[in-house]
């Protein structure tokens, strides 16, 4: 159990390299075969070479253990080069195995979901009912500062943004780029995209890029906006619809209040938030719907939808670092290379006593 408990840390990046091994050894097996057969050429053999014997040494004849111990020498000498060169090739092909040392798993944090935010452009954004740090400000302007920390604080990968006016359209696609979201976020001003904001086109607009972008990964729609008066070629239950069929799920906050109210005595009457046309708008997707009272109510809305929407790693999958171990096969065939040098080299076929001549 402890021995498949440390093998289970060691991996093959590309175990395909090891099915050449059988052929390495068959064919080192057959080798001496082939020479015989006149296939392979015999590259250490000794260059044939005339004796030439003293003439006192004519009668002198040699003594078989000489030639014992040479056929020994040779032998073992064949048979240490065929170890070594056999486990030369086997171990280069274990090093382009890429052998690695699995490490520590990594701890990779929970991440939510891609969202678009369809942000309201529309003249009631600058209606003044909201209080940011003690100070009296308009709804794109809390909208902006609670997103821009919001952004910061996102621990998904991708927002995007959608810009909600009379013609809805994608201002951002989908990116990893915070600071980029952030400065677009700041960059919205009311009525930039016209007057009135068109609900059923805007989010049928995010649910068409989901679709053409062949999107497979979970997106969230967060529609920030006061319902009011809604226009534009399609109804909001229309829209919503488009995003059903995509997969998306809208979640909502209400901006302003739920009465009737006016930015200064004299000027326009706007329309109260329409909170049942939002609420329902989430329901058909399985969204929530929050409505945004205050400040610490739209941060906290922000903060549920990212906990919602949390991707929790698989343990299957976890990350782990690898620890290269192919030098060391390759280390190993290099000793044993250099051992093959050191080998001492005798000619079997000439005893001692006599003198070799070409």
């Amino acid at each position: 159990m402890a021995s498949a408990t440390v093998m289970s840390d060691y991996l093959l990046l590309q175990p395909g390299w090891l099915w050449l091994i059988p052929p390495v050894l068959l064919f080192v097996f057959l080798r001496p075969w082939f020479i015989k057969q006149g296939w392979l050429k015999k590259h250490d053999q000794a260059i044939p070479a005339t004796s030439v014997r003293h003439p006192q040494a004519i009668d002198y004849q040699p003594r078989h253990s000489g030639k014992l111990r040479g056929s020994y020498f040779l032998t073992a000498r064949f048979l240490a080069t065929r170890f070594i060169t056999t486990s030369c090739s086997c171990l280069m092909l274990l090093a382009l195995a890429q052998p690695v040392r699995l490490g520590t798993p990594i701890d990779t944090p929970a991440t939510s979901a891609d969202l678009l935010l369809i942000i309201d452009t529309s003249i009631s954004m600058v209606m003044r009912d909201y209080q940011l740090n003690g100070k009296r400000v308009d709804r794109m302007t809390m909208t902006q500062a609670l997103l821009d920390r919001f952004s910061r604080r996102f621990s998904g990968k991708r927002m995007g943004i959608v810009v909600l006016g009379e013609q809805p359209q994608i201002l951002l696609p989908p990116s990893e780029d915070k600071d980029l979201v952030r400065h677009m976020i700041h960059q919205l001003r009311p009525t930039i995209s016209g007057r009135q904001a068109a609900l059923g086109d805007a989010v049928a607009v995010a649910a068409e890029y989901i679709h053409s972008e062949q999107i497979t990964d979970e997106t969230v729609m967060v529609l920030i906006s006061s319902a009011d008066a809604p226009s534009g070629k399609l109804s909001p239950i229309a829209g919503v619809e488009r995003a059903i069929k995509v997969g998306a799920i809208l979640h909502t906050i209400a901006i302003g209040s739920s009465d009737v109210q006016t930015s200064k005595p004299g000027e326009l009457i706007y329309e109260p938030v329409d909170l049942k046309l939002l609420q329902q708008m989430a329901q058909m997707t399985g969204g929530e719907s929050f409505h945004a009272v205050d400040v610490t109510t739209m941060d906290a809305a922000l903060h549920r939808i990212e906990q919602r929407h949390q991707q929790i790693p698989d343990n299957k999958s976890v990350s782990r670092l690898y620890q290269p171990l192919y030098h060391w096969p390759l280390l190993t065939a290099l000793l044993l290379l250099m051992v093959l040098t050191l080998l001492p080299y005798r000619n079997g076929k000439h005893s001692s006593h006599g003198l070799s001549a070409p």
